[in-house]
This record gives C-alpha cells, structure tokens and sequence, in this order.
C-alpha cells in the first residue's frame, strides 16, 4: 500500500491527467445530450458561469495570490482568448453539427498538432521516436473510433463542417497550450487556473448574450441540471485546474497526449452504460493508444537554446 501510494505521489501529474480523461470521455456523451435541448453557445455559458464559485472558492480557501500585474493579465488574456474561449466556442458548435464519435477522433489529433506547432517554433527537438508515438497513438485511436462506429465515419454537409470547427478548436487549444506553458512556470498553476476560467466565463457570457438575456425556464429545463453540472464542475473545473497543472509538470507535448485516452473512456462508456458490445477496436486500440503515449511520454526532448545566447546569459548573469 506504501508503494502504491509513493508511486502515485511520485508520478502525480500523470495520474490527475488520467483521471481528469475519464471526465473528458464521458463529457463527450453529455454534452450531446445536452445539446438535443440546449442552444450550444448558451450551454457553453451556463457552465462555467456555474464553475467559478467554486473553483473561486478552492484558490481562496488554498490561500493563493490571486493578484497579477497588467502585463501579465494581458498575456493570461490572449492565451484564454487563444485557448480555452476559441476552443469552448469552436468544439461545442461542431459538436452540435457531428457525432461525438468525429469529434473524438478529432480533439484525439492535439498532441501531434501541439507537438508539431512545437517543434516549428523551436521549443521540442525533432524525434523520430516522438513521430511513431505519435502516430501509434492516433493509429490506436482511428481504431477505437472506427470500431465504435461500425468502421463509418459520418460525411453528410454538416458533418464536414462540424469536423471542421471540431479541428479548428484542437488546433486553437494546442497553440493556447503552448502560449500558456512559461506564465504556469512563473506565476503557478491555480492563479493562471482562476484567470483563465474567470476570462473563459466573462468571454463565453459575451458571445452568448442575446440568448442569455432571452433565456427562460423552458430554454434550461430541469432534465439537464446534471449535464450543465457535470460539464461545469468535474470537466469545467476539474479539467481546467488538472490540465494547467499538467501542462506546468509535464509540459504542453506530454500533457496533450492524454486526449488520446478520451475515445477510448468513451467507448467503454459505450460498452457499460449504453449497453454496446465489445469490439476488436476497442481491445486492440486501447492498448495500442497506450503504448504511443508511454513512447512520447520518454521522447520529448525541449531544444536547447544556441550555444552563444546560452554564454551571453552566462556573462551578463557574471556581470551582474
């Protein structure tokens, strides 16, 4: 039991990261259900309008400092507006246009988008090991989506365009990660966690206001509370706190290749709550996405910065 627990402390992010997919991969099931009787944008607000008392309430209870400068509320601004806002807005409207099983396939992409924006912008040594982890675990996963769908990936009009907007916001999530990653090195996961979920809720709020002043008893009927409260708490919360804490521990590349996990919590989900049967997919996928992830997890190599910048530090710190 001592071990357990030593490893598990050992290898903290890792396992909040595995926990906090289990919520995503769910999410993906309530939200569409949600959707069939909620305006998208509107349900968007309504959560994480829902999330900040109590993610407010954990930062002033852990006795954080909330306080940033302006320069940094700036930067925390533009990496939300990047982020999590473009990501909110562009997942939930393709969403409501595609399946959950296209849309898991999609966000299942962001560590080779994060791990490709990366490496052009110098920040992660080109592997050829990190590439075949990479494309282990999008293989793993092509595999689990395609057997929960019968091998037939929706391609109607409208489901081209919600995959679309479904790829457009992986792609806006992975560079906000990255944008993100130095403010978590300096300012701390649970400030940059608050900012960012207050900036989301303000942003969200903003774009859905004509709804939201229209909004009645019979736009927000009861039999959704628990969808509302489960995307706002456990994956509004929950997610933004653990994935700000991965993203500081682990970095942007290791942290976004746990959304690779997500298609496969919700083919299980599949299989034990709406009664789906086990396919040669999921058996084989599964395992195969977890082999990629472990091989990525040992293969990420932050480059170096040149040799005469790295000197001129040296002096200048000698200098002073």
């Amino acid at each position: 039991m001592r071990f357990l627990v030593a490893l598990v402390q050992r290898h903290r992010a890792d396992a909040l990261m595995s926990a906090i997919v289990f919520v995503w991969g769910l999410n993906f099931i309530i939200v569409k259900d949600a959707l069939s009787e909620i305006d998208p944008l509107t349900y968007n607000a309504v959560r994480f309008a829902v999330g900040v008392p109590a993610l407010t309430a954990i930062a002033l209870r852990s006795g954080v400092a909330l306080r940033v400068s302006r320069r940094d509320l700036g930067l925390i601004a533009l990496a939300t507006l990047v982020g999590p806002i473009g990501y909110q807005v562009f997942f939930v409207l393709g969403l409501d246009r595609t399946t959950s099983t296209n849309s898991a396939l999609l966000v299942a992409t962001m560590p080779a988008w994060t791990a490709v924006i990366s490496i052009v912008i110098g920040l992660v040594m080109v592997s050829r090991r990190l590439m075949i982890g990479i494309a282990i675990t999008l293989a793993g996963v092509a595999l689990v989506v395609l057997g929960r769908a019968g091998a037939s990936i929706s391609l109607s009009e409208d489901d081209l365009l919600g995959s679309g907007l479904v790829l457009l916001a992986t792609i806006i999530s992975a560079t906000g990660n990255i944008l993100k990653k130095p403010l978590l090195d300096r300012l701390g996961g649970m400030r940059i966690t608050l900012w960012s979920f207050w900036i989301t809720t303000v942003g969200l709020a903003m774009i859905a206001a004509p709804d939201l002043v229209a909004l009645s008893a019979d736009d927000l009927p009861v039999s959704s509370w628990p969808n509302v409260l489960y995307s706002g708490l456990l994956a509004g919360v929950g997610g933004f706190t653990v994935m700000n804490y991965g993203l500081r521990e682990l970095g942007p590349t290791r942290a976004a290749s746990y959304h690779n996990f997500t298609p496969i919590i919700a083919g299980l989900a599949g299989v034990f709550v709406l009664g789906e049967p086990v396919g040669a997919g999921l058996l084989i996928g599964g395992p195969l996405t977890l082999a990629g992830v472990i091989v990525v997890r040992n293969n990420i190599y932050l480059r170096r910065p040149p040799r005469d910048a790295a000197q001129r530090g040296i002096q200048g710190g000698n200098r002073g």
